[in-house]
């Protein structure tokens, strides 16, 4: 041993330190890795999906004033009431059935005499958003005008809206005989022509578009409705000489379209040239059957049914006329127009003179 020089020591413990990593240490010989730091992923927060704007419903004006005239017509509703009974619900002592009664005469005849009880309001006010609102809802309206024409155009459009509305038949004239107080009456020497009719009936063959209507911005159906009303501020009628020299002048351009809404069966046995024919009752299921950019002419028995007809297809955007008088001012066959009114047979009623207190 002591022939190993110090040097040589030296050398020896510097190799042994070496070797040491090349074996594990004290781990037994294994190696252990030095640990690798995991990276730290930073994601980005996931935004939040922006909700769409909900955009508003597409609301036809058209389709809904087209349902509110259908459920009219098909509410089995009482179009018209006679005189007489109109006199008995007011005079019958019950106070619980008496009806909310509108003159829609000119305010100078409603003065010289109307119904008792009646107000006044012309027909141009009456569908103002203002007027309505002082209607009842919960009582049954009549309206009456001279010989029921712009009562049943404003009865039509009231019933629309949802009033219990009916129409005096034959108006003030059938109230009556007074003729200061009810000068326009049917007259059958003035009033009823004998122009030539057709028993053939004629198809509608052609499918129209639908009117638009733009008459307000609400998307409200009640409000759509009033506003269809209040566009059509004046009732149409032509007379049964109009009507002929318009078909007979030889000119086709200004030729109207003509719609018989009397029954089936009365149409079969004579209408006016030309006439198709569509009830009343389904008259808003059969718009496709009409031009929505032609003059149209309707009629029925003595005005009444045709103006109702004339009213609701000005409110659906159509122009409309009523024929006065409908088919007895045509012709004088009574098989083919048997309902002509009977001045005779008018009751001298009550009447109060005054200014109505609207």
């Amino acid at each position: 041993m002591k022939a190993y020089s110090k040097s040589m020591v030296i050398i020896a413990a510097v190799l042994l330190i070496a070797a040491i990593p090349l074996f594990g240490g004290c781990n037994g010989g294994e190696v252990t890795p030095t640990p690798t730091p995991t990276p730290v992923v930073t994601e980005e927060p996931t935004a939040e999906p922006t909700a769409e704007p909900t955009a508003e419903p597409e609301v036809s004006e058209f389709e809904v004033v087209q349902d509110a005239v259908d459920t009219y017509l098909t509410s089995g509703s009482t179009w018209n009431i006679k005189a007489s009974d109109l006199f008995m619900l007011i005079n019958d002592e019950e106070e619980d059935n008496d009806p909310y009664i509108i003159s829609v005469r000119m305010a100078e005849d409603y003065a010289k005499g109307h119904i008792p009880g009646a107000i006044n309001i012309g027909f141009g006010d009456l569908f103002k958003t203002e007027t309505l609102a002082t209607l009842p809802m919960d009582q049954q309206i009549v309206i009456y005008c001279y010989t029921g024409h712009s009562g049943s155009h404003a009865t039509a459009m009231l019933g629309a809206l949802g009033y219990d509305v009916v129409n005096l038949l034959h108006g003030m004239s059938a109230w009556t005989t007074d003729e200061e107080i009810a000068p326009y009456r049917f007259n059958p020497d003035t009033d009823r022509s004998d122009y030539a009719f057709e028993t053939e009936a004629n198809e509608a063959t052609e499918t129209y578009s639908f009117p638009v209507l733009e008459n307000t911005a609400s998307t409200d159906e009640a409000e759509i409705v009033k506003a269809a009303a209040a566009s059509y501020a004046s009732p149409k009628n032509i007379t049964a000489s109009d009507l002929y020299l318009l078909l007979n002048d030889e000119e086709e351009d200004n030729d109207p379209f003509i719609v018989s809404v009397r029954g089936a069966e009365d149409y079969a046995k004579g209408h006016i040239p030309g006439a198709i024919n569509i009830g009343l009752t389904t008259l808003a299921q059969n718009l496709d059957k009409l031009p929505p950019d032609e003059p149209i002419v309707v009629y029925c028995y003595t005005g009444h049914t045709g103006s109702q007809a004339t009213a609701l297809l000005n409110m659906l955007g159509y122009d409309a006329t009523n024929l006065r008088f409908g088919m007895v001012s045509w012709t004088q066959d009574t098989e083919v127009a048997p309902y002509a009114f009977d001045n005779s047979t008018v009751v001298d009623y009550a009447t109060v003179s005054g200014t109505s207190p609207m």
